[in-house]
């Protein structure tokens, strides 16, 4: 009987082993999937994506657009002021790497968010 005991027990760790080395064998195949499926974006790329969340707060400060979380319309011109100086400096960093097309919205985005301000604060 306890032979037995002891052949069932050493099959029963013999199994756990295996299943665990293909447990692990799976995870580094996942980990490879992934690893191969991801491509770590371009500078360019980033910053155009950051320009554009920074786009819309700098149109939140001015007050013409509410804001998403609050469903507020806050106007704060000084907080628009910093927004657009910082989209403005990011562009200044890229603009040689855009293509055409990212260049020309950019520049007519800042040339908005510009003409905008200069408004709100007339207004003001």
């Amino acid at each position: 009987m306890k032979k037995k005991k002891e052949a069932r027990d050493k099959k029963t760790e013999k199994d756990e082993e295996i299943k665990e080395k293909k447990a692990k064998e799976k995870v580094k195949e996942e980990e490879k999937k992934q690893g191969e499926g991801f491509k770590e974006p371009d500078l360019p790329v980033l910053f155009v994506w950051f320009i554009s969340m920074l786009s819309g707060k700098s149109w939140e400060y001015l007050g013409l657009i509410m804001n998403p979380e609050t469903k507020e319309i806050n106007k704060d011109l000084k907080k628009a002021k910093i927004a657009i100086d910082t989209v403005a400096f990011l562009y200044d960093q890229i603009k040689n790497d855009l293509n055409p097309e990212d260049f020309k919205r950019i520049e007519n985005l800042l040339a908005n968010l510009r003409m905008n301000y200069v408004e709100k604060l007339k207004e003001s």
